[in-house]
């Protein structure tokens, strides 16, 4: 059976780690798996093992932000990936950017592929990131017209899917919810390589993810801040981004620069996060979470804020880990001091890894497969 990802622009995030999994785990099946994409990072590729098919596609106009150059880009795109679709012949084509193309080319392809979108934000959170309400409205009312016209829809959590039906209006049957596969085991063998850059002398928190407003560092930093007047310990934020100088401004402002670490992106988060005491998400929103995932994996307590859509999920509403309302510091320093004080490391770590085996690969790339072959019957 052969499938194509489409994915136009192949970056380093959760999309393309969560897809190389499934697409790793077909191609173990006997799939023929070809990833098609534009935009090709090295960082991107490198979540990508040599046995997957890509085929890069360069138009004159990828990198120009004006709009009659995006809207070239993607009539020559449109172009030259239906020609690549009709030679190739997929069965199933898995969207996980820009539907719209994707929509545009199963309706004029000559090959009639079954088109799957992957959804892994709910949708109106998303559009209220444009902060434009003409905007805004624009990208809801295009979701709602175009998103029925592929043959199935796969919501990464049950938050995501509730909002595709409550506020789009689609058709709940034809939305599976499939979470994403981030126990994979690869990442406790990555976990024993060593940290020569962070020497873990107190308990240590550490926070993983892009340096951006929907990650709201802030709230931790404030957070913390209450933390270390109570006791001795460090911050470890891994990753990189936008809001960077006003996280690094926040810092040098509270007098934190002695317990608080900006490491970057780094490659290998997990050799961090396996030596670290607790893991903290405070997002604003998540399509799903799949730190939240890894650091149960490696047995890390995990708290997160009940943020839109998965971690509340992932966390079965605080079996799994402690909860609290976003912006709310004041809480998560509760949390916190609570965590660091508990004496009951060695269970809470075992239900937690036990727990994480329900985001495995092998099962997720099984639900996978059971929505590819729903659409042949």
């Amino acid at each position: 059976m052969n499938i194509f990802f489409f994915i136009p622009s192949l970056e380093k995030g959760g999309i393309e780690r969560s897809l190389s999994r499934i697409s790793r785990k077909l191609i173990e099946l006997g799939w023929d798996v070809t990833l098609l994409t534009n935009e090709l990072s090295i960082e991107g590729k490198s979540y990508f093992e040599d046995s997957i098919k890509i085929i890069k596609v360069e138009t004159p106009f990828e990198n120009k932000k004006f709009l009659l150059f995006q809207l070239l880009n993607n009539f020559l795109l449109f172009i030259k990936f239906r020609k690549i679709i009709n030679n190739h012949k997929p069965k199933f084509v898995l969207a996980a950017k820009n539907f719209p193309l994707a929509i545009m080319l199963k309706k004029f392809s000559k090959n009639k592929f079954k088109l799957i979108l992957r959804e892994a934000v709910d949708p109106h959170v998303a559009a209220n990131t444009q902060r434009n309400f003409i905007l805004e409205r624009i990208i809801l009312f295009l979701k709602k017209k175009l998103y029925p016209k592929s043959d199935r829809i796969i919501a990464i959590s049950q938050g995501v899917k509730d909002s595709l039906v409550n506020k789009l209006s689609i058709d709940a049957k034809m939305i599976n919810v499939v979470y994403n596969p981030a126990a994979d085991e690869k990442i406790i063998d990555l976990s024993l390589e060593i940290t020569d850059d962070y020497s873990f002398k107190n308990y240590t928190i550490v926070n993983i993810g892009r340096l951006t407003r929907q990650k709201d560092h802030l709230t931790l930093l404030k957070a913390f801040k209450l933390v270390i007047k109570e006791t001795k310990c460090n911050l470890l934020i891994i990753g990189e981004g936008s809001e960077r100088q006003n996280i690094e401004n926040y810092i040098r402002n509270n007098d934190l620069e002695n317990y608080v670490k900006l490491l970057g992106y780094k490659s290998n988060p997990w050799k961090y996060l396996s030596r670290s005491n607790l893991f903290v998400l405070s997002s604003i929103w998540e399509g799903f979470g799949n730190v939240i995932v890894e650091s149960m994996l490696l047995g890390i307590p995990v708290i997160s804020s009940r943020c839109k859509s998965g971690p509340a999920e992932i966390l079965d509403n605080g079996k799994y880990g402690n909860l609290y309302d976003i912006y709310d510091h004041n809480k998560l320093s509760e949390l916190i001091l609570h965590e660091i004080s508990s004496k009951e490391l060695e269970n809470s770590s075992n239900i937690a890894k036990k727990r994480s085996k329900d985001f495995s690969i092998d099962k997720i790339t099984e639900s996978y497969i059971k929505s590819f072959e729903e659409l042949l019957t």
